[in-house]
């Protein structure tokens, strides 16, 4: 396919799939019957959905991967293989056990498909995990809301079946972390995050306080988090290997999408590396001390759903503030965003601003790659000044994604700073399947 068409097919994609997604969850029967009927139900259609996808596109269509897979993901892999060391014997802007990961995978099936298809089994072990942890700390409602929001997702949808992308891996990891605390086994709640940041990329380090805060036993959990790190990383620090490559190779990088590439496509300026992560930086220290005051003497549960609310919070306080952020990120938090959405007022009137919201989310970077390679914000800018009827487009795409940005940021902040406190039962009432 060109990437023409590659844009076309995502936006036909995330149309039908929010479209899917919006009838889910105004039919009434999906609010009766039992949570072991509900859950049959929610995992066999994720996985026809998914594994169907996946087939019509990769066996009967016979598309090729396309994005990070084929760029990334395979030839990575490919090298780690046949011995070599990541950063030395190949670059890599992942954790240093990602390519083995992805390695095991065309092992057993040498193919780039074998990559895409065990980040969809990842993601198929994920749902479960949620709908079990769900219900622990939100209403049954809230849970079936969110699950069908889940399942006809755009965003896991494209960015996972389609695209292969293993942020899913952190996502899933992230879920069983806090079901760990749940079930107050804080070290390995610890371990589970820390797996994110061997295995995956750096990023997952982003949640390291807000678990911290959130767990009881901290000492323990600390110790899980740090044993594991520490022989992940130990490891390959006594072969040499140069940890900080990753950070050093993508440190001036910048993408679209965010707030600090609008500014500089609007005012034609590019804003420093300096003073665009140090203000990423001032609000995430925000967003955890409203944690840490929240968490202060509050019940188990409530701690819990000020964890679930505040990985929200962070994730998009990433995508909206940081010069390089992708779509993909959303993936480590969808099911939280998802119970943002299914727990608030007005429910027909949120879910159809979050179905365009994700349809945008699919269909923004790709826009940016196959209209207009990648250009930087002062670029946009000069192409803005000529009234380019594309460049307008673009930014308007920009701005309905970031609005989403906030627009979750704010509603996930909001549960933080009330103490993670569940609704009333009479506005539950009111935010029903059919509302």
């Amino acid at each position: 396919m060109t990437g023409t068409q590659t844009l076309l097919a995502r936006g036909v994609l995330g149309v039908v799939a929010a479209s899917a997604g919006l009838i889910a969850v105004s039919l009434k029967r999906f609010q009766r019957g039992s949570s072991r009927s509900f859950d049959g139900y929610a995992n066999a259609s994720f996985l026809v959905s998914r594994l169907g996808l996946y087939v019509l596109l990769f066996f009967v269509l016979h598309l090729a991967p396309r994005g990070d897979i084929p760029a990334y993901y395979f030839p990575e892999a490919s090298a780690a293989v046949k011995g070599a060391l990541p950063y030395l014997g190949f670059p890599s802007s992942y954790a240093p056990l990602h390519p083995y990961l992805d390695g095991a995978a065309i092992l057993l099936w040498r193919s780039p498909l074998a990559i895409i298809l065990l980040a969809i089994l990842f993601e198929a072990a994920l749902l479960p995990v949620w709908l079990r942890l769900g219900r622990e700390l939100f209403a049954e409602q809230s849970v079936r809301i969110a699950a069908m929001l889940y399942i006809a997702s755009p965003i896991s949808l494209q960015f996972v079946a389609v695209d292969g992308q293993d942020n899913v891996i952190v996502a899933l990891l992230l879920g069983l972390a806090i079901l760990s605390l749940v079930r107050k086994r804080e070290a390995i709640s610890g371990a589970l995050v820390a797996l994110g940041v061997v295995c995956i990329k750096f990023l997952p380090l982003l949640y390291f306080p807000a678990f911290f805060l959130a767990a009881q036993r901290r000492v323990r959990w600390l110790f899980g988090f740090a044993g594991v790190l520490a022989v992940g990383y130990g490891g390959f620090a006594l072969l040499h290997v140069p940890l900080l490559y990753p950070l050093i190779r993508e440190g001036d990088l910048k993408t679209a999408s965010n707030l600090p590439y609008i500014m500089e496509s609007i005012f034609g300026s590019a804003i420093s590396l300096r003073m665009s992560d140090g203000l990423l930086v001032l609000i995430l220290m925000a967003i955890l001390a409203l944690m840490a005051v929240a968490v202060r003497g509050a019940s188990q549960e409530c701690r819990l759903r000020i964890l679930v609310f505040g990985v929200a919070a962070l994730t998009l306080a990433l995508l909206a503030f940081s010069k390089k952020s992708w779509p993909p990120y959303l993936m480590y938090a969808l099911f939280p965003m998802s119970l943002l959405v299914a727990e608030g007022s007005h429910s027909r009137l949120r879910t159809g601003v979050f179905a365009l919201f994700s349809i945008n989310a699919v269909v923004v970077h790709s826009f940016w790659a196959t209209v207009f390679s990648q250009a930087l914000g002062p670029e946009m800018h000069r192409l803005l000044l000529a009234r380019d009827q594309k460049a307008i487009v673009f930014l308007a795409l920009q701005l309905v994604v970031v609005a989403g940005y906030l627009w979750l940021f704010v509603e996930a902040m909001r549960k933080v700073v009330r103490g993670g406190r569940r609704p009333e039962p009479t506005v539950r009432s009111n935010a029903g399947l059919a509302a």
